[in-house]
């Protein structure tokens, strides 16, 4: 009995294998047409089904997509099918621009979001740099405007802010004044408890294969452990902060790169 069931089983398998080939495209289009006038209905079926099978279908969907078989399946798709799949994706765009745009100004406020720029703009150091220096010569006078509001606001705000703001630029100056040959003993030996001839030395024995003093607005003076690691406010982390010990020159790219990460030593 067992025996005659499995080759009925077969038989009727293969029956409907064969009734599937010739038929197929008649099946399709009942079955698109029934969507079509049931769609309702065939969401709640599909609802209902996936409820009472979500382990299964995750358990399948997980599987089908990780095999190179899938992944085979879907580059053939793709390729066979490339202008229809531009088609819709163009179509459903234009359908629902507001839906999209609020879509991508959320994700660009979350947490994710904001984590994926950071990680695809250190990826894209090069091209970013170049954007936004190209942008920023479009834009001079807006930017300037900008950077003006900012910084004031910003600075109200946040003193540690408005702290690391004006380090910075006394930093600035006084790699400016070196540049330039001038002197600024007292504010050099204040702020990084050396004098200037130190901090050069102390920069120069840094330096990686390539840079020089000539080559200075392709290098930055990085902050070894960075700013925002310390409490600007406590003038002995202030001190630590900006002593010539936790300062080395590093390539703007790399310190594009690094941004306001640090791994201690162990």
């Amino acid at each position: 009995m067992a025996a005659y069931r499995r080759k009925d089983k077969e038989r009727t398998s293969a029956s409907w294998k064969r009734y599937y080939q010739r038929k197929k495209r008649e099946l399709y289009d009942k079955k698109r047409a029934y969507i079509a006038a049931n769609p309702e209905k065939v969401r709640r079926w599909k609802r209902a089904d996936y409820e009472r099978h979500r382990e299964a279908y995750i358990r399948r969907a997980a599987s089908n997509g990780r095999s190179e078989r899938a992944k085979l399946q879907r580059a053939i798709y793709y390729r066979t099918n490339k202008e229809r799949i531009a088609t819709r994706h163009r179509e459903y765009a234009q359908r629902n621009q507001k839906k999209i745009a609020e879509y991508l100004r959320l994700y660009r406020l979350s947490t994710e979001g904001r984590a994926s720029k950071k990680a695809s703009d250190r990826r894209c150091a090069a091209r970013v740099a170049a954007y936004k220096a190209e942008w920023a010569r479009r834009n001079r006078e807006r930017l300037s405007q900008y950077l003006c509001v900012y910084l004031r606001e910003r600075s109200r705000s946040d003193p540690a802010f408005a702290m690391r703001l004006r380090l910075r630029s006394r930093l600035v100056r006084i790699i400016h004044r070196h540049m330039t040959g001038r002197g600024a003993t007292a504010v050099i030996q204040e702020l990084l408890g050396c004098s200037l001839s130190e901090l050069v030395r102390h920069l120069e024995s840094k330096f990686l294969p390539g840079m020089s003093w000539d080559n200075r607005n392709q290098w930055h003076v990085d902050h070894i452990k960075p700013l925002c690691a310390f409490d600007l406010t406590d003038p002995e982390q202030q001190a630590a902060a900006f002593h010539y010990s936790n300062l080395q020159p590093l390539w703007a790219l790399d310190n594009m790169r690094k941004g306001g990460r640090w791994q201690p030593h162990r």
